[in-house]
């Protein structure tokens, strides 16, 4: 068997290397869906509908959203299987199902 042609590319290898060097994005921000998984194998879907300095807004979803409240720390402890983008319209919808919006909350 051979080696693939075009494998280990010195230039490709550097432009990785480059991007790696940048400065990342925020780990979590409004509108995340994230999965997690909990040494039993579990997995839990939540979305981030907000974060406040140490504190991350989340919903849990079983066929009604329930909010909860998590320290940044917590989150980011969490073995994360999968993260994908939600819009702003629905990360505005249940931020006012959960009453998130209402007139003295701070969004």
């Amino acid at each position: 068997m051979s080696a693939l042609r075009n494998a280990n590319n010195p230039k490709t290898i550097a432009a990785f290397r480059r991007h790696l060097r940048c400065q990342n994005p925020p780990k979590f921000q409004p509108g995340d869906l994230v999965d997690f998984e909990k040494e039993r194998g579990r997995k839990w879907p939540l979305m981030i509908l907000g974060i406040r300095g140490n504190d991350v807004d989340v919903i849990c979803y079983d066929g009604n959203p329930h909010l909860l409240r998590l320290k940044v720390a917590t989150l980011g402890a969490l073995r994360i299987t999968k993260v994908e983008a939600s819009t702003d319209e629905t990360v505005a919808m249940y931020r006012a199902l959960v009453g998130l919006d209402i007139e003295g909350e701070p969004a």
